[in-house]
């Protein structure tokens, strides 16, 4: 009797994770379409090393986040036995604890990768205000032309960190809790 209850609680508890991580899955799915696009308007160079490598460690973070909630997803389908269709398949290789685990460690250096991209926005807010302010106070016509220039491609570097990074942050926390539901799940189960 024990036993046919606690595989019961099992089964209940896998059926609410998987229905509340469809949703996640969905969620994550708009995230990721959202930072595509963001990295696809990703501005050009400003010619400021902090804002440029502001810029990029925001891209780099996005790219991997987005390639991070594609490999959740897929390992997501095949382990409810779904194609990425939502068709039913029971030919599917479940993934292994081991493919999780990998996800959960790229999940993890992504988070690196976002707190890196964090930790340089104040120093690339304050070149992007020292550019815009040195643009203002140039007296020469063609100086003063330049300067606004590369004031402006900074701004837009700033721009696209400042709207990818909460999308980042949002994604990154989001991944990693799928993945460790997922992963706590299938060893309570004993589904491995």
């Amino acid at each position: 009797m024990r036993k046919v209850l606690l595989m019961v609680i099992a089964l209940i508890s896998m059926t609410v994770v998987q229905a509340q991580t469809k949703e996640e899955i969905s969620k994550s799915q708009k995230r990721a379409a959202n930072l595509k696009t963001l990295c696809g308007n990703y501005p050009k160079q400003s010619g400021n090393a902090s804002v440029d490598g502001y810029g990029k460690a925001v891209y780099d973070a996005a790219i991997l986040a987005i390639a991070n909630s594609e490999q959740l997803e897929n390992l997501y389908k095949r382990q409810i036995g779904e194609t990425k269709d939502g068709v039913t398949d029971v030919t599917i290789k479940k993934p292994t604890i081991e493919e999780w685990v990998k996800l959960g460690a790229s999940i993890t250096a992504e988070g690196v990768s976002v707190k890196k991209a964090v930790d340089q926005a104040q120093g690339a807010a304050a070149e992007v205000k020292s550019m815009s302010e040195a643009a203002s106070k140039e007296k020469n016509p063609m100086k003063a032309a330049k300067a606004a220039k590369g004031a402006k491609a900074a701004t837009a570097v700033l721009e696209f960190g400042n709207e990818a990074t909460p999308v980042l942050l949002e994604e990154s926390a989001a991944q990693a809790k799928a993945v460790q539901q997922i992963i706590q799940t299938l060893k309570s189960g004993g589904n491995l």
